[in-house]
């Protein structure tokens, strides 16, 4: 599960990672599996200093469990880094893709971290582009980091969710989803997700696969974040 984990992430970074130098103004808010306490990064960067920036003191993050925290906002060129306000280590980077100046980062503890904290970020941070073209209103996006491809029905459609992020879909009312994924030793598949959702008008939604809090177990840790839009 670890290795599927860091594989995954390290595709999807290496697809965000078309970022350029030119300075950049970006509102981002942030996101994690498990808290996140006692982090902060420079709202401006030196080249922004450097250009004529003013300067501005460091801002503490947090993530909660429910929704989104924030808005943020970082001037400056890729990537942002994110320090412990306690001994001004590096905990957390990030490069942001062009194409957007609106992002959510998700922070996901590094599976890396405890073997070797001397030459590992304690945090991996995925950009999710939370524009309106990449999460429209009424619509849900996927977000799969359970190391595993998902497949089975949403309604009585059958449709594989693969590692990754998933093209946006329309959705009304409620959606029954009965997902399976397979056993550890491939042999079987297991049921990962059995329940219905409910979804409100003028609101977009967010999915998030984590990989299962239990080990050895398949039932995914489902984080399902809501953004009311006029």
């Amino acid at each position: 599960m670890k290795r599927q984990l860091i594989t995954l992430l390290a595709v999807c970074f290496l697809n965000h990672l078309m970022s350029g130098q030119a300075l950049r103004e970006i509102i981002f808010t942030t996101y994690g599996q498990y808290p996140v306490r006692g982090v902060e990064y420079s709202p401006v960067s030196q080249e922004a200093i450097a250009a004529g920036a003013k300067i501005e003191p460091p801002i503490i993050i947090k993530t909660h469990a429910l929704e989104r925290s924030g808005p943020y906002t970082f001037k400056g060129t890729s990537p942002i880094r994110f320090v412990s306000k306690k001994d001004q280590k590096i905990v957390a980077q990030v490069s942001i893709p062009k194409g957007s100046e609106e992002w959510l980062l998700i922070f996901i503890k590094n599976p890396r971290y405890k073997e070797n904290p001397d030459k590992q970020l304690k945090f991996l941070v995925y950009p999710f582009d939370d524009s309106s073209l990449s999460l429209p209103k009424n619509n849900l996006v996927f977000l799969n980091f359970s190391g595993k491809d998902l497949a089975g029905l949403l309604e009585q459609e059958r449709v594989s969710i693969t590692r990754g992020e998933s093209a946006p879909r329309s959705v009304q009312e409620s959606l029954p989803m009965n997902l399976w994924a397979r056993s550890f030793d491939g042999e079987k598949l297991l049921p990962a997700l059995i329940k219905t959702y409910t979804f409100q008008p003028n609101h977009r939604y967010l999915m998030i696969f984590f990989p299962p809090v239990l080990r050895g177990s398949v039932d995914l840790d489902v984080r399902l974040l809501s953004e009311s839009v006029e």
